[in-house]
């Protein structure tokens, strides 16, 4: 028996020990093949994800590094030489520019290329099951608050005596909302009251202008997100009087005295009647055609757009973004879809990122990324909307 046993105990084989070296060796390996795979395989998939990892990067103020630091740097240039501008672009205007303006005005500085007009895109007649629009409709809404508006999304805020829908937009992968404004003439551009020393938040916006809503609008220098908002970028121009300094790698978005909005490469600002307006870009829409699709070599960001219906209806939009449990943010092409959706004949990006806000009677309503979500970043301007009076909404 006992023979037995000791013959059992010599056949037992000892456990093999796997090495440490061998794991650490193994997952440097895998590293290294998903390094190699992400940043230098072709694959249409793989190249689609890189591509839009490097836009997203690269379009961030301060972390760019997010790339830099680890695709080399002729990859990173060949993504984003892509990048649309459009900067020939200009939807809206009503006279092709004069041919003489070759000098820019002394805000400006020069511009090398020469604007082109989009020739304008034939008007579709309503489908039969649209609401028809009226001067007491002129949203074309029959609906009210929780039910669908008419390009699909959930109606939050039916706002009839200050004439202002707000709906929530849900895509899936982004989450924001869109805001109509029934009379564009009250849509202007508020700055900041402390220019080049601080910008203000949105909610002190509305409440020094007392107006009713507003997002933000022009961007402004921010080294290490910590900039204050004072500093605006590019020219801008509120209720006549003009800051800034134009730049010829952004776009316009204005609003001309009748009160019709155009975006694009509009130089001479001071020729076409512009009472409030920024630079920023890109065009989304012109003249009713999409002017990019996809990421355009804008990445995936949090996002803030203005534009225009054929009737005069301003819609302002904002996606959220930057937020793993909410809103990762969309793309360029996503918002100029969005905005032919709601019937945009012409509309532009404004500033983004950690500054998207939009602002409802007093309080901030969209899931903003900045460290103060309630209140928003500093701003050097926003568009806001004009009060109705109790005679005007009667």
């Amino acid at each position: 028996m006992q023979n037995e046993m000791q013959q059992n105990i010599t056949l037992k084989k000892p456990r093999r020990r796997i090495k440490l070296p061998i794991v650490i060796g193994a997952v440097v390996g895998a590293l290294v093949l998903l390094y190699i795979t992400f940043v230098f395989v072709n694959i249409p998939f793989v190249r689609t994800l890189r591509d839009l990892y490097i836009e997203t990067a690269m379009t961030t103020a301060d972390h760019q590094w997010l790339a830099t630091a680890f695709i080399p740097g002729s990859i990173i240039d060949d993504v984003m030489a892509k990048r649309v501008s459009n900067p020939d672009i200009i939807g809206g205007l009503d006279t092709e520019p004069d041919a003489k303006e070759s000098e820019p005005s002394p805000e400006t500085k020069p511009d090398e290329s020469t604007p082109s007009v989009t020739e304008p895109a034939q008007t579709e007649e309503p489908a039969d099951d649209e609401p028809t629009v009226t001067a007491d409709n002129i949203f074309r809404l029959s609906l009210e608050a929780g039910d669908l508006d008419y390009a699909g999304n959930v109606i939050q805020t039916y706002d009839k005596e200050q004439g202002l829908v707000i709906s929530h937009i849900d895509n899936g992968s982004y989450k924001g909302y869109v805001m109509l404004v029934d009379d564009p003439s009250r849509v202007y551009l508020a700055p900041t009251l402390y220019k080049n020393e601080e910008g203000m938040r949105i909610r002190a916006m509305l409440a020094e202008y007392d107006a009713i809503a507003g997002i933000n609008a022009s961007g402004f220098n921010d080294p290490n997100d910590a900039g204050h908002g004072g500093d605006v970028i590019g020219l801008s121009c509120s209720s006549g009087e003009y800051w800034g300094t134009y730049l010829n790698y952004y776009g316009s978005v204005v609003f001309t005295e009748d009160d019709k909005l155009v975006v694009g490469n509009l130089r001479i600002w001071r020729e076409h009647n512009i009472r409030d307006g920024i630079q920023f870009g890109p065009v989304l829409v012109a003249n009713g055609k999409a002017q990019v699709e996809g990421s355009a070599g804008w990445g995936v960001q949090p996002r803030t757009a203005i534009g225009q219906r054929e009737d005069g209806v301003v819609i302002m939009l904002v996606i959220d973004g930057r937020n793993l449990a909410w809103s990762l943010g969309c793309t360029v092409g996503d918002l100029a879809e969005i905005m032919l959706d709601y019937g945009a004949v012409n509309a532009s990006c404004c500033d983004g990122g950690s500054s998207t806000v939009l602002a409802y009677d007093g309080v901030v309503i969209n899931k903003n990324s900045s460290l103060n979500p309630a209140y928003g970043r500093r701003l050097p301007n926003a568009f806001l909307v004009k009060k109705k009076t109790v005679s005007e909404s009667e």
